[in-house]
């Protein structure tokens, strides 16, 4: 829940600003534009820790010199339904979405297409690619390798990186099933935040710089570790490092630099996608009835006493989507400062409000 004094700010006013700023900072206007929709389309669906925040620090990766920002995207490898795509050390978003786009066009001969991708950095919301297959009618995957912050199931120290997955799935419901998650009990931002209200935690979330359970979110910063979601959690992080960066031969585990940190160095990191034409197994429209079927039969289920009901996998977020943007998105007063102070250093006028 937002905070009484959240501005909320409309969606054109804060992708203009997006815009300007990846201008500034040495992007193309074209290129400006597909990483602000990412970051738009993050904040909309309500995940604003991998949102408008974190521009800076993409702005600064390229100011500094750690991504490219004219990167050449290019396939080095391929067979008919899989490729090897070099990201040639560009923004994470602007490498996604090329290899996306070209799993896109192969699947629509060949069925299906896996990408593997190497050299490329941070590319926010896993959800943004699989969800651009289902602009097509196609199943859509991706996952990311990323810098080590989570320890290994019975672990006591950071080793592996809290790998996201996102998979998109067509419906015949005003929304799609969409999967986002990372292999975390929670996530580091909401660690961060509970650090800065200066509030406990619940056991197990995550551990403090001696590998011992801590209630206190400040044991977290800088040498604390999350905890994976159980060995389960932990199984499914190996497997996508392996997809990710073994197969792509991206770096992986220690290898990976934290790129928010170590803004003038490329990261290598590693991502996959996947797209599957769903006309090759049945007709979409008969397909996306059956899925419908299977939602309805799920959400008949009587719900556990308190709950306020049973949603599927993205259905908040869509209803979330629907809500910012007729109200506008919530940018906090903090964050809104943030922003003002970077749009002072690269000379571009603040957010309008």
């Amino acid at each position: 829940m937002e905070k009484k004094n959240t501005p909320f700010i409309p969606v054109p006013v804060l992708r203009d600003f997006s815009v300007r700023s990846f201008q500034a900072s040495g992007l193309s206007q074209e290129h400006a534009g597909w990483i602000s929709d990412t970051l738009i389309q993050t904040e909309l669906r309500g995940i604003g820790s991998h949102g408008i925040i974190r521009l800076p620090f993409y702005c600064k990766r390229l100011l500094d010199g750690g991504s490219n920002a004219n990167p050449d995207v290019r396939i080095v490898a391929q067979k008919p339904s899989s490729i090897l795509v070099d990201g040639d050390n560009g923004l994470g978003q602007i490498v996604s979405i090329k290899a996306m786009e070209m799993v896109i066009e192969r699947a629509r001969t060949q069925g299906i297409c896996f990408a593997g991708v190497r050299n490329s950095c941070h590319f926010g919301m896993t959800a943004y690619y699989p969800l651009m297959a289902l602009k097509s009618g196609m199943i859509g995957l991706a996952g990311c390798n990323t810098a080590t912050v989570m320890a290994p199931w019975g672990g006591g120290k950071s080793a592996i990186g809290n790998n996201p997955l996102a998979i998109t799935v067509p419906t015949n419901k005003p929304y799609p099933l969409v999967l986002d998650m990372a292999m975390s009990v929670v996530s580091g931002g909401k660690v961060r935040l509970e650090a800065v209200k200066g509030t406990k935690i619940p056991l197990g979330w995550i551990l403090d710089e001696r590998g011992r359970p801590t209630d206190n979110p400040a044991d977290m910063f800088p040498n604390g570790t999350l905890l994976p979601m159980g060995y389960k959690g932990f199984g499914m992080a190996i497997m996508i490092e392996i997809l990710s960066g073994v197969l792509s031969r991206a770096a992986t585990l220690g290898e990976i630099p934290l790129w928010f940190d170590k803004t003038a160095t490329p990261t290598n990191l590693g991502h996959f996608f996947m797209a599957i034409d769903i006309g090759t197994f049945l007709a979409p429209d008969a397909f996306k009835d059956l899925v419908g079927r299977l939602i309805d039969e799920l959400k008949s289920s009587p719900p556990m006493e308190g709950s306020a009901g049973i949603f599927m996998p993205g259905e908040m977020e869509y209803l979330k989507e629907q809500e910012y943007r007729q109200s506008g998105i919530p940018v906090s007063p903090e964050v809104l400062k943030t922003l003002d102070a970077f749009a002072q250093k690269v000379g571009i006028a603040p957010i309008a409000r």
